[in-house]
């Protein structure tokens, strides 16, 4: 029984504007023929990615509502209290198209949001009390929602997560590479390091550009209690405080907020950590919708088609499908006769697709972890009891059985090929496939190449050599005994 699956059924409807299905631009950012403007695996996916964004999306309207040029356009010409939930799903959508799309994709997306920004235009008084037009494409205000929007995602990354993998180029990392999406939305000289950000967020307050009032009191009541599904008030509010108690005193100050706290007799307050409740929040949210969201795998789907998978360990990847090995890898080739005829052919390649022959086999792999296919992230680990040993991939190629014969032999095949990721013992790729031949045998098929991953490993080669070959071994017993036709 699936527990998580109301809570799911109302997450989805929430992001994707009351819709249960994943959304048709999600699955098309699989279109397309480049890799983007991030590459997979990098700081901008990282950031973007996973559940800090739902926290993010809270502290960056609270931040671009002390902007009162920005608040005034928002106010005068946006829909958020009728559609709360429509503006949620196009602004969710602009971010990820920017960080999972190709760069065409990610053009239109940004060319869509200033279209719809030319009619926004209107006056408003600014912190001196002077009167001030606006428009929302004006290149100062579209600086502001994107500092806002910078800061709010780092920011909400390293308060749930911690800090930017130094490896991805830490802080400086993420802001210097999202200040693509700034340049595409008009802002001139986005920020590009994580001290240029903060100095360009602290001078609009020094030059009195930041006020709070009675629309920014307005915009702070409508996200204290927005018109959520009952289920997810809760958890919303516990992210709210702990966003809340991460914004500067100055922030708290011109919003009218306080930092969570309970008052104590004589009138001392104490202040109450809410951070650990709100990331148990999150957590059940990411168990809810999986470790990686419909945008992110059609992504990756396209980068594993057009031969650009970016978070590999190596570079010579791919190369399994087409049965081959390149120089200077440790080559692992095995084949097994175990069984005869079409269902045997079909129980084995559904057990290779489905991850059974993996789990057969006396790996770990996660309950939720889809059905091979490009783009899948899968870890899986092997040993004893609590000790296992950590091997994540990206799956890179896969073959229906209803679908790939070999015109030469007319054999049928069906498998898939993943790569190995960061956090692997070796690095390489390797392959399992079901073959149908054209009198009716059923073998099972294993290629791999690797080498080390580092030199600790290099230094433990007889031990992962074994290692592996007690896999493969198991491989074939758990692919025999999905083949045979007494199974349950």
């Amino acid at each position: 029984m699936d527990l998580l699956a109301p809570l799911r059924t109302r997450l989805r409807m929430t992001f994707a504007g009351q819709s249960e299905s994943v959304p048709v631009w999600e699955d098309a950012l699989e279109n397309g023929e480049d890799a983007g403007y991030f590459a997979a695996g990098s700081a901008v996916w990282q950031v973007n990615g996973g559940t800090t964004p739902i926290a993010a999306g809270i502290r960056a309207l609270l931040i671009q509502a002390l902007h009162p040029g920005a608040l005034a356009g928002v106010a005068e010409h946006s829909n958020y209290r009728e559609d709360p939930l429509g503006r949620l799903a196009g602004t969710i959508r602009w971010i990820f198209t920017l960080t999972y799309g190709d760069t065409v994709a990610a053009h239109d997306a940004c060319r869509y949001v200033r279209k719809l920004h030319v009619p926004v235009r209107g006056d408003y008084t600014d912190g001196h009390g002077a009167d001030q037009r606006y428009s929302a494409n004006d290149p100062g205000l579209s600086e502001w929602v994107h500092l806002a929007f910078t800061d709010a995602f780092l920011r909400s990354y390293e308060l749930f997560r911690g800090p930017v993998p130094a490896r991805l180029g830490g802080a400086d990392g993420y802001v210097g590479q999202w200040a693509k999406a700034g340049e595409l939305m008009g802002v001139i000289n986005p920020p590009r390091t994580d001290a240029e950000l903060r100095e360009r967020l602290q001078a609009y307050d020094d030059e009195g550009l930041l006020t709070g009032g009675p629309r920014v009191d307005e915009v702070v009541s409508f996200l204290k209690n927005p018109p959520l599904d009952p289920m997810l008030l809760p958890g919303y509010r516990l992210l709210f405080a702990a966003v809340i108690d991460s914004l500067p005193d100055r922030y708290r100050d011109l919003l009218g907020l306080q930092a969570p706290a309970v008052k104590l007799p004589g009138g001392r307050q104490l202040h109450v950590p809410v951070r650990p409740a709100a990331m148990a929040s999150l957590a059940v949210i990411g168990a809810a919708l999986g470790k990686q969201g419909p945008s992110e795998l059609a992504a990756l789907r396209r980068l594993a088609r057009i031969g650009r998978p970016g978070d590999l360990t190596y570079s010579d990847y791919g190369l399994t499908e087409l049965g081959h090995a390149p120089a200077g890898y440790r080559t692992v080739r095995r084949r097994l006769q175990v069984g005869n005829g079409e269902d045997a052919f079909r129980r084995l390649a559904d057990g290779i697709l489905s991850w059974e022959m993996h789990r057969g086999a006396g790996l770990r792999v996660p309950e939720d972890t889809p059905r091979a296919a490009p783009g899948v992230r899968v870890v899986s680990g092997m040993g004893a009891g609590p000790v296992r040993l950590p091997a994540p991939c990206r799956v890179l190629w896969s073959m229906d059985p209803d679908v790939t014969t070999i015109p030469d032999t007319g054999e049928r095949r069906a498998g898939f090929g993943y790569g190995t990721l960061q956090g692997h013992p070796v690095a390489g790729e390797e392959a399992f496939t079901a073959v149908l031949n054209a009198d009716g045998t059923v073998w099972f098929e294993v290629m791999a190449y690797s080498r080390p991953a580092n030199w600790l490993m290099r230094a433990a080669t007889p031990v992962t050599e074994r290692t592996q070959e007690l896999v493969t071994r198991a491989y074939f017993a758990s692919a025999r005994e999905l083949a045979a036709s007494d199974r349950p």
